[in-house]
C-alpha cells in the first residue's frame, strides 16, 4: 500500500499534551547523571524543574509547543525519570515531525510507565515513519488492542494495518480493518484499506488455486466469478457451465449461473435461469436466494399461488431477507391482501433501509390507505435511495462497464 498522508493531528493539543498521561502527577526523581548536577542538592533540582513545568504549561496554554519543546529539553537533562517531561517531550517532537528524537523519549516515558498505551502507540508509529518495521509492529500490537481513544485507535490501526499488509500478513491485516471499521464504518481510509487486502487477498487465492488445481470445478468457479465481475458474461457462463460439467454438485455453481442468465442480453438464455436455480435447490435445498428467485421467475409468469409459496421458504430460511420479504409483499398486493403487504414492507425497510423498491410500495399502500405524513417519508426515502443508486451506477460505468450484482435495484 502507497504511504497514506498525514492525518488532522489539532485534535492532540486540545486539553494539553499532559493529558497523555492520564493526568498522573509524579514525584519528581533526582537524579545525578553528569558532574554539574552533583553539585546541586536534590532540593534545588525539584525547584528549578518545578519552575520550568511552569513554563510548559504556559506555552501549552498558549498553544505554543514550539517554546515548550526547548524547556522539556531541559528538564529531562536535570530529571531523566520525569514522566511527564519525557512523554511531552516525546509528544510534541513526533508533531513536529523530530520522530527519530521523539523515539527515545516516548520509549523513555513508556519503560517507566509500560501502561501508557498512547504513548506506545506513538513510538510505534515514529518508528514505522523512521524505517524500524519490525519494533513498530510490536509497539503498536501492543498499544492497539488497549487504546480508549477512538481518534488514536484508528491512527494506530491503520499503520499497524500497513506494517501487516506490507509483510504480507494479509489475514491478520484483514482483522485490524474489521476492527477499525467497527469504530469508524464510514471512514474512507479505512473503507479503502479494507478493499485493497480484500483484493489481495482474492489474487493471492487466485493464484493458489492456479497452481494448486488448475483443472479443478472450483478453479473455473474463481475464474467465472471474476469474469462476471468484469462484465464479460459470455465466457463467465462458459466457465460456469464448464464447474458444473465437472462436478454437478458443485455448491453455488448452479445459482451463479442463474444469476449470469438472467441477466443476459439473450431471452433464450434468460429462460434458462430457472432450470439453474430449481437444480441450485436440489444440490442444497436450504439455498433461500435461489426460492427467492423461484419467487421472482413465478411472480413473472403469473403464478401467484407458486410465487408465495417460494418466497415464503425464503423467508423462512432468511427472516431479515428484505429482497424476499419485499417480492412475497407484492405478490400479497397482487391478491389484494394489503394489511399483510403493509406488514412485510414495514419490516423488510427496517431490515434494509437502502431498499428502493420496498419505500415506494410502502409509500403508495400508505398513500392509498390516506396514511399522507407516513406516505410522504417513505417517497422521500425511496428518491433519497434512488439518487444514492444513480450515482452507484455512474461509477460503475465509469469503471468500464463493470455490472454491479444486482443492476436494477431489489429483487422480487
Amino acid at each position: 500500500m502507497s504511504a497514506r498522508p498525514a492525518r488532522n493531528r489539532e485534535w492532540w493539543y486540545t486539553l494539553h499534551v499532559r493529558n497523555l498521561v492520564s493526568k498522573t502527577v509524579c514525584a519528581l526523581i533526582v537524579c545525578l547523571p553528569c558532574a554539574d548536577l552533583i553539585a546541586q542538592n536534590a532540593p534545588d533540582v525539584r525547584q528549578k524543574v518545578g519552575a520550568l513545568e511552569q513554563r510548559v504549561q504556559k506555552y501549552l496554554q498558549e498553544q505554543k509547543p514550539q517554546l515548550a519543546i526547548p524547556v522539556l529539553r531541559e528538564i529531562v537533562t536535570l530529571d531523566p525519570k520525569n514522566l511527564n517531561g519525557q512523554a511531552n517531550l516525546g509528544v510534541l517532537l513526533f508533531f513536529q515531525g523530530g520522530y527519530a528524537e521523539a523515539i527515545q523519549h516516548l520509549r523513555a516515558a513508556l519503560e517507566m510507565q509500560p501502561g501508557l498505551s498512547k504513548i506506545g502507540a506513538l513510538l510505534g508509529i515514529a518508528e514505522k515513519r523512521t524505517g524500524d518495521a519490525a519494533r513498530a509492529q510490536i509497539d503498536l500490537e501492543k498499544a492497539f488492542s488497549n487504546l480508549d481513544d477512538t481518534k488514536i485507535q484508528i491512527e494506530a490501526g491503520l499503520e499497524l494495518l500497513e506494517l501487516r499488509a506490507a509483510s504480507g500478513q494479509l489475514d491478520q491485516a484483514l482483522s485490524v480493518a474489521a476492527k477499525l471499521a467497527d469504530l469508524a464504518p464510514k471512514d474512507p481510509q479505512i473503507l479503502f484499506a479494507t478493499f485493497h487486502i480484500a483484493r489481495r487477498l482474492m489474487d493471492q487465492s487466485l493464484l493458489s488455486m492456479m497452481i494448486a488445481a488448475p483443472d479443478s470445478p472450483e478453479m473455473h468457479m474463481m475464474m467465472a466469478g471474476e469474469l462476471g465481475r468484469q462484465g464479460n458474461q459470455t465466457n463467465a457462463i462458459a466457465q460456469y457451465r464448464e464447474a458444473i460439467r465437472l462436478n454437478p454438485k458443485l455448491p453455488g455453481a448452479h445459482f451463479e449461473l442463474a444469476e449470469q442468465l438472467k441477466t443476459a442480453a439473450d431471452s433464450a438464455l434468460n429462460a434458462q435461469a430457472e432450470a439453474e436455480y430449481i437444480a441450485s435447490i436440489q444440490v442444497n435445498q436450504y439455498d433461500e436466494k435461489a426460492w427467492r428467485e423461484l419467487g421472482r421467475i413465478m411472480m413473472a409468469k403469473g403464478d401467484f399461488k407458486a410465487a408465495e409459496e417460494n418466497y415464503r421458504k425464503a423467508v423462512a430460511l432468511e427472516p431479515k431477507d428484505s429482497e424476499a420479504k419485499t417480492g412475497l409483499a407484492t405478490v400479497l398486493i397482487s391478491l389484494d391482501r394489503t394489511n399483510d403487504a403493509i406488514s412485510l414492507l414495514e419490516s423488510a425497510v427496517q431490515d434494509d433501509p437502502t431498499n428502493t423498491a420496498a419505500h415506494y410500495r410502502l409509500g403508495m399502500l400508505y398513500r392509498s390507505a390516506s396514511r399522507t405524513a407516513d406516505a410522504d417519508r417513505e417517497m422521500e426515502a425511496f428518491h433519497r435511495y434512488q439518487d444514492v443508486r444513480e450515482k452507484l451506477d455512474k461509477i460503475f460505468r465509469q469503471l468500464g462497464g463493470a455490472v454491479r450484482e444486482n443492476p436494477e435495484g431489489p429483487r422480487f
